[in-house]
């Protein structure tokens, strides 16, 4: 499982590095659909590298729930690879939903009259790229970090069986995760939604912060390179 993760993985980053992101400012319903899309497969790219852990748990639960069934091998691999999909694809869904949600925000902004818009730079986007630093040294965002980082707590307080139950704790994971990245991705979005090397940049962000050692101080670290940065942009 964690070699499929692997290989889809790589695919959405082929994908997005080919696709053309419509920028905002319009609530045209192509534009929003392509947006959907884009940010939906780009969520693959960035986020399963720290996701494997729990797709491990899930293909370890479904692999023994199968071991006493009377079916093939072919049929009992069916059933685990299903419960997993419905796993990510849970998962996915919500992440899905917030980009949608930063697009019509935005495109809210922009046809409001106010200076917003995905790919700016400039003063605006200094302001953003500080807030976003600030909120690495916020106790909301090191306490959502610190849960995060201990993908075992959430599945012993939080762990459905079943199909069902895998595609609804897929969303909740979702959910449990957008309270630590939710900033960064806005931050994604103002500074270049979609730009492969700033997608790179985020994703080996979120995962240094989920996956290595002294995860908090390198949150810290992080938000620093933020500020400064904003700064820069500022002057």
């Amino acid at each position: 499982m964690a070699g499929a993760l692997g290989v889809l993985s790589v695919v959405a980053w082929l994908f997005v590095a080919q696709a053309n992101m419509p920028m905002a400012g319009t609530l045209d319903p192509t534009a929003l659909a392509l947006f959907t899309l884009i940010w939906g497969v780009g969520m693959v790219a960035m986020m399963f590298p720290s996701l494997v852990p729990l797709v491990y748990a899930v293909t370890v639960s479904a692999r023994k729930s199968v071991e006493t069934r009377q079916a093939s091998q072919a049929v009992r691999r069916l059933v685990i690879s299903a419960r997993a999909s419905t796993f990510i694809l849970g998962y996915v869904a919500i992440w899905t939903l917030v980009g949608l949600a930063f697009y019509l925000a935005i495109a809210g902004l922009t046809l409001a009259g106010l200076p917003v818009g995905m790919g700016m730079f400039g003063f605006w986007a200094g302001l953003v790229l500080i807030a976003t630093g600030l909120y690495q040294f916020s106790r909301f965002k090191q306490k959502a970090l610190l849960e995060c980082r201990s993908p075992m707590s959430f599945i012993f307080t939080r762990w459905r069986n079943g199909s069902r139950g895998a595609g609804v704790m897929g969303a909740d994971y979702g959910l449990f995760c957008t309270r630590c990245c939710w900033v960064l991705m806005a931050g994604l979005l103002t500074v270049g939604a979609m730009s492969l090397p700033l997608m790179g940049v985020f994703s080996i962000i979120i995962f240094v912060e989920k996956i290595v050692p002294f995860g908090s101080i390198i949150s810290k670290l992080i938000g620093a390179a933020f500020i400064g940065t904003g700064l820069l942009l500022l002057v």
